[in-house]
């Protein structure tokens, strides 16, 4: 029984989707996180990255995998790169800090596909992250040579990062609409990630006001419009994060007597999130700013904000 259900899991994924479903859009974007603007630089400290939606991205064979909702009406497929950098906050120091957040960088290269059934008021967001935590990622190389190059202080901490880890993590976001009308729409909002890096779910609202495309039509990706050259909207999402495993905090599944860990019990099991955004569009060119709030991940942690630029260009 089990394998019937599954083989009809699996035919129902890999059916294709016909080309009026797509969302008509080549979209290319660049990725830029940090919290410079904070006058912070710590923890989650930079985020560098390079997405696009492609048509011909539904020819990748990750999308197998990925779930969609059911006789979706709408289709979007995505592929990005992303880098990330994590640090304590003294990273002046060449010593290791045990009660503080440990060095890790993260490379990774993402499938993604979201998807909406109109009737059911329903978007789901599924993707696959395929890459690898450590010294690999070049995240300590990147922030290392950015600081000398701005003549700030360099961190010097990096030797002790969390080792190589290979990252496989499946992520997985339902949105369901609440309401909706020409200038607002308001979502309820569940995520679940599992893998190698991130095993948490996450529940929380999503709301959007101003002049904009709808979200259950455009899922997400700002396609040119013909009927208006400017549109402007700004967004808030609050929500909370309930952890089970974060491999920047802890490391990969085994240890190195070298390198600084934090233990699970010492992990912050609820953590609460919060963005708020503005996004700007002409014609086919576009401009998100992001303000991200992220509560202690850990007993001796605190608090976080940081910033999220997104440059966009649609064809």
């Amino acid at each position: 029984m089990k394998n019937i259900f599954f083989i009809l899991i699996l035919l129902n994924l890999i059916t294709p989707a016909p080309a009026q479903l797509m969302v008509p859009v080549k979209q290319y974007q660049l990725l830029w996180d940090n919290d410079v603007f904070m006058t912070t630089d710590h923890y989650y400290t930079q985020g560098l990255g390079f997405r696009m939606y492609d048509p011909f991205l539904s020819n990748n064979p990750v999308n197998l995998i990925l779930l969609k909702t059911g006789g979706y009406d709408r289709i979007v497929h995505s592929l990005s790169v992303l880098q990330q950098t994590y640090t304590p906050k003294d990273i002046r120091s060449d010593e290791i800090q045990y009660n503080d957040r440990p060095y890790a960088g993260v490379l990774l290269v993402t499938s993604g596909v979201t998807s909406s059934t109109f009737d059911k008021k329903r978007i789901y967001h599924s993707e696959l992250d395929l890459g690898v935590m450590g010294p690999a990622s070049g995240a300590g190389k990147v922030q290392y040579y950015y600081h000398d190059i701005t003549d700030n202080p360099l961190p010097n901490g990096w030797h002790y990062q969390q080792y190589n880890w290979p990252v496989i993590n499946y992520n997985f976001i339902a949105f369901q609409q609440i309401h909706s009308t020409n200038l607002f729409e308001a979502f309820a909002k569940g995520r679940l990630r599992a893998g190698t890096l991130h095993d948490d779910a996450n529940m929380g609202l999503l709301v959007r006001f101003g002049k904009m495309d709808s979200y259950m039509q455009s899922l997400g990706v700002n396609v040119s419009s013909r009927s208006s050259k400017w549109r402007y909207y700004i967004e808030a999402e609050p929500s909370m994060r309930f952890v089970a495993y974060n491999a920047t905090l802890q490391g990969g599944w085994y240890r190195n007597r070298n390198i600084h860990y934090i233990p699970f019990n010492d992990l912050s099991y609820i953590v609460p999130n919060f963005r708020a955004g503005i996004t700007a569009i002409y014609q086919s060119f576009g401009l998100r700013f992001d303000l991200n709030y992220t509560g202690k991940e850990f007993n001796e942690g605190t608090d976080h904000w940081f910033h999220n630029i997104t440059l966009f260009l649609s064809f």
